[in-house]
């Protein structure tokens, strides 16, 4: 799950065509922390909300994509930008 999320189905890492190993390290960690999170806000959002199961018996999307459509939205969305504190919401405090 963490691969396909840092390739072709979250954060899309392979298209940064960074060379130097320190700078793909620093890349990869933090992109770790926040699949993390996004998977944190996935949790919690199933249990408030669960996602939908499809006829064939699987989810309609998975826990980590859930969370990281949810955090998307509410740092995107303009009219949040008022109401949200962008760093105390990332913090988790």
């Amino acid at each position: 799950m963490c691969f396909k999320a840092m390739k072709s189905s979250g954060f899309d890492i392979e298209n940064t065509h960074l060379q130097d190993i320190e700078r793909i390290q620093k890349l990869v960690l933090l992109v770790m922390v926040a699949f993390v999170c996004c998977y944190k806000v996935g949790i919690y959002l199933n249990l408030i909300s669960p996602i939908k199961i499809k006829k064939h018996g699987r989810k309609a999307k998975s826990i980590f994509k859930y969370g990281l459509d949810y955090i998307a939205s509410v740092l995107l969305n303009p009219l949040n930008q008022n109401n949200i504190n962008a760093t105390k919401f990332l913090s988790s405090t």
